[in-house]
């Protein structure tokens, strides 16, 4: 195959990926990785793996391909499957449809916190995945993210579920690494920014009361 590199707003061979199934009911999305560039609108993906087990998507399916740039942000194209093949690893080729485009995120309010946070992580290891669950701290929070403290040694773009534990109730959300530190600290090596990909809209609805209320109590002390 003749690899082409990219540069700017573009995919580039080794992102992290995330794959949504465009016309089905349930909205799952599913990680995945680019692993060759035909050319302007032919990659090469991995197929998505869930718990040991390959989640088939078909030849002709429409998916929709979402991707971070580092200090550049997200971006989304639609594109078809147009071949799957299973030899040895599972591929898949496909075809982009439509434009790039840059995903508009909302601004909020970033608290700062100090939050319990479960963090799990699928990790490939050969051909099998390893669930890697790990306690961290959460130092400030959003409607739209989270910079959590951790030890594992992320990338931009792993793909990353969270449970996070606020005052008297908790909620659970996908997210994607979009920044990376290294810290000194007793008990963290790295700090993440982390960016909610998928909330349920009632959670961040509570999250959000919950930033307005710590905002309201920093206020009336005069903190803010």
């Amino acid at each position: 195959m003749h690899k082409k590199k990219t540069s700017g707003e573009y995919p580039a061979i080794g992102d992290k990926i995330e794959i949504r199934e465009a016309k089905t009911k349930t909205n799952n999305k599913y990680a995945s990785q680019i692993l060759d560039i035909i050319d302007d609108n032919i990659y090469i993906i991995s197929g998505p793996i869930q718990k040991s087990a390959l989640i088939p998507l078909h030849v002709g399916s429409l998916i929709e391909i979402t991707y971070f740039r580092e200090d550049k942000g997200r971006f989304v194209f639609k594109a078809k499957i147009i071949e799957r093949e299973y030899k040895n690893i599972y591929k898949l080729k496909i075809e982009k449809i439509s434009c790039t485009t840059k995903l508009q995120e909302r601004n909020y309010y970033r608290l700062s916190v100090k939050l319990d946070v479960q963090k799990i992580y699928n990790l490939k290891l050969d051909d099998n995945n390893k669930e890697v669950i790990e306690s961290c701290i959460a130092k400030d929070i959003s409607g739209g993210g989270i910079r959590v403290f951790c030890n594992f040694k992320h990338s931009v773009g792993d793909i990353v579920k969270l449970n996070i534990s606020i005052t008297d109730f908790s909620i659970t959300a996908l997210g994607t690494v979009v920044r990376i530190q290294e810290i000194e600290n007793d008990n963290f090596k790295f700090s993440l920014g982390v960016k909610f990909t998928e909330i349920e809209d009632e959670d961040r609805e509570r999250l959000i009361r919950y930033i307005f209320e710590q905002q309201r109590k920093l206020r009336k002390k005069g903190l803010i």
